[in-house]
């Protein structure tokens, strides 16, 4: 099954990281060889792909914010559990993962994984049901990123956080809550899975029975809550900053 991504940054990381089935590179005639796309054209040539010029018009038929530029690829590969665990032993770094529980708005998901990848998360779980799953819009709203993240996808999100507990590794919630704590109050340099939920709804109530830890955002305005992946966003930096000056 092919499928076509878009977007300048997309698709030069999705060169970068070489890690999907690339058919073809096609490229708006009217787009001008900015530094950026003579960089994506000589990477395409270097690779062998074929690249095709066609109609700007044409190109918005296919996809709509494509700047110009798309790639015509197979499926991005993820990992089973068990490769991400063996990846783990390999590190010998503390786990630091990302957990993200039955959210289908793929403006979110991609920014979290943006994120996710700018701070060095070893690997980001997904659910197989109720989730937006690595589709052309999320990889665009990533810059690429999750074209360098490893990604599970698992059939029952509650069992593997379960067995990750099992192992040592802490699972901890962003989500606002009676029971939640300042995230800035807690020391996060620790083996961790953060989870974050859907908009709105949170995660789901086994979800969060399982967490060890709830952790929130402190807020001072008028506005209640912030948008998930700027929470998300918030938790994993901190968790960044206190492992870098561990």
């Amino acid at each position: 099954m092919t499928e076509l991504l878009y977007g300048r940054n997309a698709v030069r990381e999705c060169l970068r990281a070489r890690r999907r089935y690339i058919h073809k590179l096609l490229l708006a005639k009217e787009t001008k060889l900015t530094p950026l796309i003579r960089e994506v054209v000589e990477q395409a040539k270097t690779l062998h792909i074929p690249i095709q010029r066609i109609p700007r018009q044409k190109l918005d038929k296919l996809s709509s914010g494509h700047q110009g530029i798309a790639l015509e690829v197979g499926r991005l590969p993820t990992v089973n559990l068990q490769d991400l665990l063996s990846h783990l032993d390999k590190l010998g770094q503390s786990p630091f993962l990302l957990a993200i529980d039955h959210l289908e708005d793929p403006q979110n998901v991609g920014a979290l994984l943006r994120t996710a990848e700018a701070v060095g998360v070893h690997g980001v779980i997904l659910p197989a049901r109720r989730s937006v799953g690595i589709t052309p819009t999320v990889v665009k709203v990533s810059a690429g990123a999750s074209e360098h993240l490893r990604i599970v996808i698992v059939s029952n999100l509650v069992q593997t956080l379960k067995s990750f507990k099992k192992a040592g590794v802490w699972v901890i919630g962003v989500e606002k809550a009676a029971s939640a704590q300042p995230y800035h109050r807690v020391d996060l340099n620790m083996p961790l899975i953060l989870v974050v939920g859907s908009e709105g709804k949170g995660m789901t109530r086994l979800v969060s029975e399982t967490c060890d830890l709830l952790l929130e955002i402190p807020m001072q305005g008028h506005i209640a809550s912030l948008n998930v992946s700027v929470a998300g966003g918030l938790v994993m930096y901190e968790a960044w900053r206190v492992r870098q000056n561990s």
